[in-house]
């Protein structure tokens, strides 16, 4: 297989260039990651780095300082939601770039790999950049840790990213998928919550208030902080008027508190939601709708959709430990 030197993309880089970076010790990680960044400081192009706290003080030692035009956070520093993360990308990609500047981004996502959902949610996260930053002219590496990531993570780091760096050069992922297959691919294994729901609710379009506060005071009881619990609130009434004005009767929603985060499923009798990436791209300014599985997105540590022929659910989940983003195996 032909390799190419770290910090090189396949053909000239003009457009985004998609990473994944397998390491299995922190040399290994700073033997592509440290030399990546210095060739882009070197031309001037402007950095983000948001990486693992250990990741964080050996670039800071190896550089022997934070150069003009990088920026170092830890990962619970800039990774909030998947989707918000996103646009969090984008927004600063698109600022450093306007002027046909080059940017370069190290980019580690935080794995809760206690919770399925959001792993899956994640996922989608690496894969739909490839649609999110499509064009944009920066070269991004995703870094996996394959000392606490299990063989399933690894396996998404080599279907969402076009391209896998390491000490040894740069070669084409032979497992990478279209974005929107591998979303599909993801969806399918998505299952209803079990257990007994602590709130089931059935409701029509008059009845939104009602769950509105319902679902206020499950979360509050839950132990979510004020924040969280009107952003969640927010989230539930975005999807069951969705429920209400485009999907089919009978329509309810039930909730789960488990052991570390809240989980609301709203169901419908309707034909189900057809797009696969639907809520994962910010809609048009000029769009009329789509705005609602967006805003959840947006909102939730992770929103998964499943329809068949029975119906269509939406699953939102939000964290209730204090530290929602930390690599839980690491």
């Amino acid at each position: 297989m032909t390799m190419q030197s770290v910090g090189e993309a396949s053909g000239p880089a003009t457009g985004f260039v998609h990473q994944a970076l397998i390491y299995g010790s922190d040399e290994e990680f700073l033997d592509v990651a440290l030399p990546f960044l210095e060739e882009g400081l070197d031309r001037g192009e402007p950095t983000l780095v948001a990486v693992q706290d250990r990741h964080v003080e050996n670039l800071r030692t190896a550089l022997g300082s934070t150069p003009d035009g990088l920026t170092l956070y830890p990962v619970e520093e800039w990774y909030e939601t998947s989707a918000r993360t996103r646009e969090k990308f984008a927004l600063w990609t698109a600022e450093r770039t306007s002027r046909g500047a080059r940017a370069r981004v190290v980019g580690e996502p935080p794995w809760a790999l206690a919770h399925p959902a959001q792993v899956r949610d994640w996922a989608r996260h690496e894969s739909v950049l490839n649609l999110a930053l499509a064009g944009l002219p920066v070269s991004f590496v995703c870094p996996y840790d394959a000392r606490a990531l299990p063989e399933e993570v690894l396996g998404h780091a080599r279907d969402t990213h076009p391209e896998i760096v390491s000490n040894e050069g740069i070669s084409a992922s032979p497992s990478y998928e279209n974005p929107l297959d591998f979303c599909r691919r993801l969806d399918s294994s998505v299952e209803a919550q079990q257990g007994r729901p602590s709130l089931e609710i059935g409701f029509a379009l008059e009845d939104l208030p009602a769950v509105r506060r319902e679902i206020a005071s499950f979360v509050a009881k839950a132990g979510l902080p004020t924040s969280r619990i009107e952003e969640l609130v927010l989230a539930v009434n975005e999807i069951t008027t969705n429920a209400v004005l485009h999907g089919g009767s009978p329509a309810a929603v039930r909730a789960w508190n488990t052991r570390d985060e809240v989980v609301v499923e709203v169901t419908d009798a309707g034909e189900g939601i057809g797009d696969v990436l639907a809520g994962q791209l910010a809609p048009p300014p000029t769009a009329l709708g789509g705005r609602g599985l967006w805003l959840a997105r947006l909102l939730c540590d992770a929103v998964e959709v499943r329809c068949d022929e029975g119906g269509c659910s939406v699953t939102l989940r939000a964290a209730t430990s204090s530290d929602r983003r930390s690599l839980s195996a690491a």
